[in-house]
């Protein structure tokens, strides 16, 4: 049986402070990659010449002005032939050996729409801040108001991204959330219990920055009006609270990730990337 193929794309601004760290993490697993797109809106801080300088590994890329994130990574998608997708936004990163990990389980389940898998959160510096072990991504969970997936560790699957419509490219904030709305709503999904990708928290970051809160409001209030069914539940979302505490007691996956972040917080990244994988 053919083994799923890959896409990825990484839309990026002026963000060449983590360029390079996000960049070798998607090449240093190329070989499981077929198709790696860089989509950098015209950045004025050195990005271009990291991009030009690992030119020869990127099968396309752009540096011009896009009209936001989401556009390019919209533009990226429509370009991309893998049988899985994902973005990797360009202050994000891969650990090692996530690809194949992802992959795997979409080869061992035909059916499987999506797949999410643990997250290390990292700081301006590439320290550890904590590590994250959450429940889903499902559609059960998420009409119980939980619906938190780590967008660096999630793949999905090409046509499933296509037949429920793609990325809205009108949102600037919440198109993740309204992605995996109609994506959890339409296929079947599962957590992987691996760490597999690295977000990182900084002042510059989206949301981080005071100067997007007013259109995260915005943006999020837009998608509760637009997903009745899901959100706006009071009763089922407090049953969702509970049930969200009664898995992490009985899996344990709370107090697992409470031991790893006090075993790795502070430590630099690429000093424990290969022990935190193994966890």
């Amino acid at each position: 049986m053919a083994r799923a193929t890959l896409s990825i794309v990484m839309p990026s601004f002026n963000q060449a402070r983590f360029l390079e760290e996000a960049i070798g993490s998607v090449l240093s697993q190329r070989d499981r990659v077929k198709e790696f797109f860089v989509l950098d809106a015209g950045s004025t801080d050195g990005s271009r010449e990291i991009i030009e300088k690992h030119a020869g590994q990127i099968d396309w890329w752009r540096s011009e002005p896009d009209g936001g994130q989401s556009n390019a990574i919209a533009d990226g998608f429509a370009r991309a032939t893998g049988d899985v997708i994902t973005w990797l936004n360009s202050d994000d990163a891969l650990l090692p050996g996530a690809v194949n990990a992802l992959l795997d389980c979409f080869d061992a389940d035909p059916e499987l729409g999506l797949v999410e898998g643990d997250t290390v959160v990292v700081d301006g510096d590439s320290r550890v801040m904590h590590c994250d072990r959450r429940a889903g991504p499902s559609r059960q969970w998420m009409r119980h108001g939980y619906m938190r997936i780590h967008q660096p560790s999630t793949f999905f699957r090409r046509d499933v991204y296509e037949r429920v419509g793609g990325v809205d490219r009108s949102l600037h904030c919440v198109m993740d959330t309204e992605l995996w709305y109609r994506i959890l709503s339409n296929t079947n999904a599962k957590r992987l219990e691996r760490y597999c990708g690295v977000h990182r928290i900084h002042e510059e970051a989206k949301g981080s920055a005071d100067t997007w809160s007013e259109k995260y409001q915005a943006e999020r209030d837009m998608i509760e009006k637009k997903y009745p069914d899901i959100c706006g539940h009071p009763i089922r979302y407090q049953l969702g609270r509970v049930a969200y505490a009664w898995d992490r007691i009985t899996t344990g996956r709370g107090r697992r990730a409470q031991r790893e972040t006090q075993r790795f917080q502070g430590k630099p990244l690429r000093e424990i990337a290969d022990e935190l994988v193994r966890c």
